[in-house]
């Protein structure tokens, strides 16, 4: 891809988790074009159309997550490196709609699993570190640390506006229950990721049930 066409596309996918973010998935591709700075017509050559621009949003949105998890998965500390992965992907990742909206829509896409795939194998190294040098209590997995981020994420969401770093103060009574030695044994067995997915999802479309005006199109509905 050309630098400037290469550029065109930042700029929409940038537009588009800016848009997305601050109203979900009710703008237009032609207003992300405006928003850009790009031709309507450039827009439509780089995405068919919004259901693939918020895909890209979305890969985009979870990318910082993944790096994350990839540099603490490098730690040579694995509970540091868990440490570190919450500190610095809890806040950015509770704010992004565009996240949540594309999970309501179609939580099983391609790209959402295989981003998925490679943050739980990077979780999964940092974890299996973090066991072999006695640091974190046998019994956790992967889809633990998954709902234990969506719980901190919960509390930036309902608490930021009135107390934006409250979520630092239970941050380490999270990690302290991680922590092996004299610990209360789990009573019901972890998640599997796509439970964990479909959970998600579910919470997404009751938010969107919920939300004034038009529904997203093509938004999966829960069976009966």
């Amino acid at each position: 891809m050309r630098s400037d066409a290469a550029q065109n596309r930042q700029a929409l996918v940038d537009a588009a988790l800016r848009l997305f973010n601050e109203r979900g998935l009710t703008p237009t591709l032609d207003e992300v074009a405006r928003a850009a700075g790009v031709g309507v017509g450039t827009a439509y050559r780089h995405f068919p159309n919004k259901t693939a621009l918020a895909f890209a949003a979305l890969e985009a949105s979870l990318e910082s997550m993944l790096q994350a998890a990839e540099a603490a998965a490098l730690m040579p500390d694995g509970w540091a490196g868990l440490a570190e992965f919450f500190e610095v992907t809890i806040e950015p990742q509770a704010t992004q709609q565009v996240l949540r909206d594309v999970l309501a829509t179609d939580p099983e896409s391609a790209p959402m699993l295989e981003v998925h795939r490679r943050i739980g194998d990077s979780l999964g190294t940092l974890l299996a570190k973090a066991r072999k040098q006695g640091s974190i209590r046998e019994d956790v997995v992967v889809s633990d640390l998954a709902v234990l981020a969506t719980l901190l994420g919960e509390v930036v969401r309902l608490f930021g506006p009135v107390a934006p770093e409250l979520w630092r103060r239970f941050l380490p009574l999270l990690l302290d229950g991680l922590r092996p030695g004299s610990t209360t044994a789990l009573p019901v067995g972890p998640l599997t990721k796509e439970d964990f997915i479909a959970g998600m999802a579910a919470q997404a479309r009751a938010a969107d049930a919920r939300r004034p005006g038009p529904k997203r199109r093509g938004a999966k509905q829960p069976s009966s």
